[in-house]
């Protein structure tokens, strides 16, 4: 990516300060799965030769994925603010992504607008109903930091009554994960053309991962960017598909819903 991409990351780095307390909250506990999974790769290292070129070489592709995801939401960021350098400098950035970015913005703003006008849905836990116990339980092929980052984030937003049976189907424009997952992908290659295997490293692992609902769409989340953070792909398929909905599809709509997290 041009020199002029990452001189405007710098220079509205105080936007991030800013921004609305729901998205700083959400980018802070985002960085609780990287630096898990950093620790984790730290631990490989004095093996021997092998174990310590693996943590190397992991450790690489994990921070051109955070780079690329750090420096996409700090442009939808600047979007929100009515600074959107990406058009500003389009001569300088790549097109694709700037339009990618507006995009992302646009159908999130259009799918809060629809939330905020719906009639004989579910919009919060109703206190009248009982609350139910959910319990998601992590699984041998699942990263033990991807499932503690979505299953605590689950248990978090419960204990403060925030999850609840949302009115099915949900709402939800798919474009905006894809695009999400798109724009990561250009970035991730602009940002390192100097090393075109590990930006194909990295977007190989970024392909098997989902651009994933933090607070899930079925408990109450919304369709937007600020909601959305990359995840483990098999993760999040199967506490979202085979864990949380069976446990909660015959609910009553509204019911509020709290978090159980299983190690065992």
């Amino acid at each position: 990516m041009s020199d002029g991409f990452h001189h405007n990351i710098e220079e509205t780095s105080a936007l991030a300060h800013r921004v609305s307390r729901h998205a700083d909250e959400l980018e802070t506990k985002a960085g609780e799965r990287t630096r898990n999974v950093g620790h984790r790769l730290q631990q490989t290292r004095g093996k021997g030769a092998l174990a310590n070129t693996v943590a190397e070489a992991s450790t690489q592709v994990l921070s051109a994925i955070k780079q690329a995801e750090r420096q996409l939401r700090q442009h939808l960021r600047d979007v929100q603010k009515g600074l959107d350098l990406m058009s500003q400098n389009h001569a300088q950035n790549d097109k694709a992504l700037a339009e990618m970015i507006r995009r992302i913005h646009r159908n999130s703003e259009e799918q809060d607008n629809k939330r905020n006008s719906w009639t004989g849905r579910a919009k919060g836990p109703d206190s009248s109903l009982t609350p139910a116990k959910v319990s998601v339980q992590w699984k041998p092929f699942m990263p033990k930091s991807q499932f503690a980052r979505k299953a605590q984030q689950l248990q978090s937003l419960g204990r403060r009554g925030k999850l609840y049976k949302a009115t099915n189907p949900v709402e939800r424009n798919s474009r905006i994960t894809d695009d999400y997952k798109g724009a990561l992908m250009r970035i991730i290659s602009n940002n390192h053309k100097d090393d075109p295997e590990l930006a194909e490293t990295a977007r190989r692992v970024a392909r098997s991962m989902h651009p994933d609902h933090i607070q899930e769409l079925q408990v109450g989340g919304r369709d937007h960017w600020e909601n959305i953070r990359m995840l483990d792909g098999k993760t999040n398929t199967d506490i979202g598909n085979h864990q949380v909905w069976p446990k909660i599809r015959d609910l009553p709509d509204g019911t509020p819903i709290q978090i159980k997290v299983k190690w065992k």
